[in-house]
């Protein structure tokens, strides 16, 4: 299993759509970019949320690398598999949308966004609630519930899992957290 730390990681990765819609959200498009980038220097919480933001952004798709090269250190049989997307979507209504109102030049909006995303990220990581993560579905993993309740996150199509549940093949796996497991194709 990972550590909590990595964990975190993910946690953070797993808002990396949010980054993305509040840089959009705090760029002026009637101005060059240059001008933009001279404007957030000189402005102190705009320089400070600019580099949050990039921070933030660059940890997830480090984080996603991450988990994109580990090796597969054990091996299992797959029972049978429901999708578990759309429970994906469910997180992003709920945490992700609500977020995105932050006005980054009111200290009060500020404070009560980043003790709402620690109080959500406490959540996600204490509960194991890794697989609720909208980046991995962006690079291409999946995530699909067995008979047992266990999370697979995997970047196999349905029919090649389905293939292999099927044919009671041997996969291998890295256990990520209580109850998930990642499958990649490529088996290392």
């Amino acid at each position: 299993m990972v550590t909590k730390f990595y964990k975190w990681l993910l946690f953070i990765s797993s808002y990396a759509p949010l980054y993305l819609l509040l840089a959009i959200n705090n760029y002026n498009f009637e101005e060059s970019i240059t001008v933009n980038i001279r404007k957030s220097f000189e402005d102190k919480p705009q320089f400070i949320f600019w580099l949050v933001i990039i921070v933030l952004f660059l940890i997830s798709l480090l984080t996603v690398l991450v988990l994109k090269k580990w090796s597969l250190n054990e091996k299992m049989v797959l029972g049978k598999l429901s999708n578990f997307n759309e429970n994906i979507l469910s997180y992003i209504i709920t945490y992700v949308v609500p977020l995105t109102v932050i006005n980054i030049n009111d200290v009060n909006s500020m404070v009560v966004n980043l003790v709402l995303f620690l109080i959500i990220g406490y959540i996600y990581v204490n509960n194991d609630l890794i697989y609720l993560n909208v980046l991995l579905l962006i690079v291409g993993f999946r995530v699909y519930s067995d008979e047992s309740g266990n999370k697979i996150i995997t970047d196999l199509e349905k029919n090649e899992l389905t293939e292999k549940v099927n044919e009671g093949v041997l996969v291998k796996y890295r256990e990520i957290a209580r109850g998930v497991y990642l499958i990649r194709k490529k088996q290392t």
